[in-house]
């Protein structure tokens, strides 16, 4: 008795136990290249970074051989530079909003398939082939919206979960996400006239009407980019202020020790301008970049894009799983390796996926 109640106190204080710290390292988010804007702003930086060395030279020579001082006052641009960072800021705040919609809008495709298949498992007709194929043709879905967004004719998964034809007969489609839509629709309303009752075939209509709703929103934020004119004065505002800061930092740097040269005296310090130029160029050129690529969180080549290949494959897999632990759909012979799956989609369906949670 005892040692019964030893155990449960054991296990309570070990449930009541702090959870272990996560762990987030500053410095390996500070140093981490791969990810960020850097490699693909890079180029441009150093080319600024030429730019102001020209610019100082030339500075350099007017000085010596003509006695004119090419510089200007660094107050000038120092309103300058606070308008740019405020118009950076507003271009990146822009870009996020349509990736974070992107995000939401595939949330919202997440919990509408995982509703269809669980209508169609619960409340479906007693037909365990119907509810096979409408919950594979609801896994189906998210793959071809997927596909669609991206252009990409690869359609690997759809002959998986619905075989070879279907899959032509889908890849033949004007617009293959409406035709899957339509194709459960017909299935829905085959499902009434077998027994399905309205009030769960209204529910699984609603929820399917939805899912269009959804990839009509990821279509707009794909075919409708940010105002290209406001990208271009944005741009044109950094190569100015970029290209004005040398003649700004050249009084900054008047006092420091000269050297000759064939006669003519270089200072030591204004060679640091450039140096200078390309810090300050790294911040604003990134920010532009990550603006710009913000615009389509559905293309691959975008930095940051939206992992919908993950999305997509945990709604299979949660879909499958329904449709495994569906008494009349097992009855009726479905096997899950009858499916196709490969290893490793099978062994998800098999114990789950912990990381479903931060997918969807």
């Amino acid at each position: 008795m005892d040692s019964s109640v030893n155990i449960s106190e054991t296990s309570e204080t070990e449930s009541l136990e702090e959870p272990r710290s996560l762990n987030y390292s500053f410095w390996v988010g500070a140093l981490t290249i791969r990810g960020s804007a850097f490699p693909r702003v890079v180029v441009d930086i150093l080319k600024f970074g030429v730019l102001a060395f020209l610019i100082v030279l030339t500075a350099t020579l007017a000085k010596a051989k003509f006695d004119v001082v090419l510089a200007i006052p660094f107050s000038v641009l120092s309103a300058a530079g606070a308008v740019l960072g405020l118009l950076l800021v507003l271009r990146t705040n822009a870009g996020y909003d349509r990736w974070w919609e992107a995000r939401k809008l595939w949330g919202g495709i997440v919990n509408q398939s995982r509703n269809l298949g669980v209508i169609a498992s619960s409340y479906g007709p007693p037909s365990g082939e119907w509810r096979n194929q409408f919950i594979r043709w609801t896994a189906v879905m998210p793959h071809v919206i997927r596909c669609s967004l991206r252009e990409d004719p690869t359609l690997t998964e759809i002959s998986r979960l619905v075989g070879r034809a279907n899959a032509k007969r889908v890849s033949e489609a004007a617009h293959m996400p409406t035709f899957v839509a339509t194709i459960i629709a017909q299935m829905l309303s085959e499902g009434r006239r077998e027994g399905m009752s309205r009030y769960a075939f209204l529910q699984a209509e609603q929820q399917r009407s939805m899912v269009i709703d959804y990839l009509g929103g990821c279509e707009r934020i794909r075919n409708t980019p940010l105002a290209r004119a406001s990208a271009i004065q944005v741009r044109q505002f950094i190569f100015m202020f970029l290209v004005a800061l040398p003649f700004a930092l050249m009084n900054e740097f008047a006092e420091s020790t000269t050297f000759s040269i064939a006669g003519l005296d270089f200072n030591h310090g204004i060679y640091l301008i450039p140096l200078f130029v390309m810090l300050l160029a790294l911040p604003m050129l990134s920010l532009d970049r990550i603006g710009m690529e913000l615009q389509n969180p559905f293309d691959t080549r975008r930095m940051d894009h939206l992992p919908l290949d993950a999305i997509c494959h945990t709604i299979e897999r949660n879909l499958m799983e329904v449709l495994k632990n569906d008494a009349l759909a097992t009855e009726e012979g479905f096997v899950l390796e009858t499916m196709q799956l490969d290893p490793e989609m099978a062994a998800l369906i098999a114990k789950g996926n912990a990381r479903d949670t931060l997918i969807s």
